[in-house]
């Protein structure tokens, strides 16, 4: 895997529609359907789409969260929030990184667990807050420890869009 992409995550994902707020949770493990059954999800109750058709999901109800949740890479699950917290997650088994940018306000806050990893150094990682600037390096260290970075054929994949109910969720 190269240390850098070849395009900027921040772009390819606001060039996808993501122009809004921005959460979302990479989570160890690749058995997508031992996560959603860890997270209480209906099997019954998913549709597998594209980022285009989960994003009109984007509007829903905010205290009941909505993933488009599917494969990042080996040992990894991707889950976008479309509605919802990706801190309501509760997944205390799994290594979880959690990312979340309020554009409204120009803030984000960055994965906390990549502070201590190794093969970041490189990366201006100031801490885990910052502005729209601060988000690039934030993802490209996400994309080296799950190795993947965001790319034009993993913005096209189906994944799965889902309700996570409310007796899986931490608060």
């Amino acid at each position: 895997m190269e240390l850098f992409p070849e395009e900027s995550q921040w772009e390819l994902l606001t060039t996808a529609g993501l122009r809004g707020d921005f959460q979302a949770a990479w989570i160890e493990g690749d058995d997508i359907g031992a996560i959603a059954a860890e997270l209480k999800i209906d099997p019954t109750a998913t549709l597998e789409c594209d980022l285009a058709t989960a994003l009109r999901w984007s509007s829903m109800d905010a205290r009941t969260p909505i993933l488009w949740m599917g494969e990042h890479a080996p040992g990894w699950t991707f889950a976008l929030v479309l509605a919802g917290s990706a801190s309501d997650l509760s997944l205390p088994e799994r290594r979880v990184f959690d990312f979340c940018y309020a554009r409204e306000i120009d803030e984000f806050y960055g994965v906390a667990g990549i502070y201590r990893e190794e093969g970041l150094d490189d990366l201006e990682l100031n801490d885990d807050q910052g502005d729209e600037g601060d988000l690039d390096p934030h993802l490209i260290a996400v994309g080296r420890l799950t190795g993947r970075f965001v790319d034009r054929d993993w913005l096209a994949e189906r994944r799965t869009l889902c309700r996570v109910p409310v007796e899986a969720r931490t608060s």
